[in-house]
């Protein structure tokens, strides 16, 4: 998750991102999810398929928005990110602040 930190950061996203959690206030949130069951090969090696969870949490819905949806493209560049849908509006928290989602499946092949 550190990576795709990294990615996010180096193309724009401003906002701060967490990893299993979202800040108090305006940021991103990166949540492992369930994913696929992985592809096992002939010769011990394996694709694996996680599920990974973007929340983009605002008090503003058309920035909230536009943050989730700008993630969403840039993942949408990288190989191997499968998005399972289009970014959507989860509702608003307890302080009134919109949240956005997309889940992925990431491919990753190895040992």
């Amino acid at each position: 998750m550190e990576t795709i930190i990294k990615y996010l950061k180096e193309n724009g996203i401003e906002e701060t991102i967490t990893i299993g959690s979202i800040v108090d206030g305006n940021g991103v949130g990166l949540f492992s999810t369930t994913g696929l069951e992985p592809i096992f090969y002939l010769d011990d090696t394996m694709m694996e398929k996680k599920g990974l969870q973007i929340i983009s949490r605002h008090e503003s819905y058309s920035e909230g928005e536009k943050i989730i949806n700008d993630i969403f493209t840039l993942l949408n560049k990288l190989e191997g990110y499968k998005p399972q849908q289009s970014p959507f509006h989860i509702d608003k928290d307890k302080k009134g602040r919109s949240e956005f989602s997309v889940n992925y499946i990431i491919m990753k092949e190895g040992a």
